[in-house]
């Protein structure tokens, strides 16, 4: 009898020890999907420099074709925990990464811009995560 209550008391001790992680939170999920989408609307908010032709930064710079520069400068407008790759495609093409991206740590979020810009219409998402895979 007293080996069984030691086996018991022993066994309730260790799962009692066991860590379990908690869940992704929806909020966190929810501060990277608002993290890329200021990112976002950062860009498109600057109004370009050539104003007849387009609508904004973001639809100019990816109208000249720069799209490394483009890229990189959606990427700089994420916050600091949080890291970002970017991809876009135009018209029917295949998407593609560009500018400095990394690989993700952890769970990530993509977010959808379309933008429309002389006739074209390119797809840009960005996929963000926070640095060190988590909140």
């Amino acid at each position: 009898m007293l080996t069984l209550f030691w086996l018991f008391f022993m066994s309730a001790t260790f799962i009692l020890q066991l860590e379990v992680p908690d869940p992704v939170s929806s909020s966190s999920d929810g501060q990277l999907q608002i993290a890329a989408e200021d990112a976002f609307i950062q860009q498109m908010g600057v109004s370009a420099v050539d104003s007849l032709n387009h609508s904004n930064q973001l639809s100019e710079s990816l109208a000249v074709g720069d799209l490394d520069s483009t890229c990189n400068d959606l990427l700089a407008g994420l916050p600091d925990p949080v890291q970002g790759n970017c991809w876009v495609a135009k018209n029917e093409g295949d998407i593609a990464r560009y500018g400095q991206g990394s690989t993700p740590d952890g769970r990530t979020i993509s977010t959808h811009r379309l933008v429309t810009d002389g006739g074209d219409v390119w797809t840009v998402s960005l996929q963000v995560w926070y640095v060190g895979g988590g909140a």
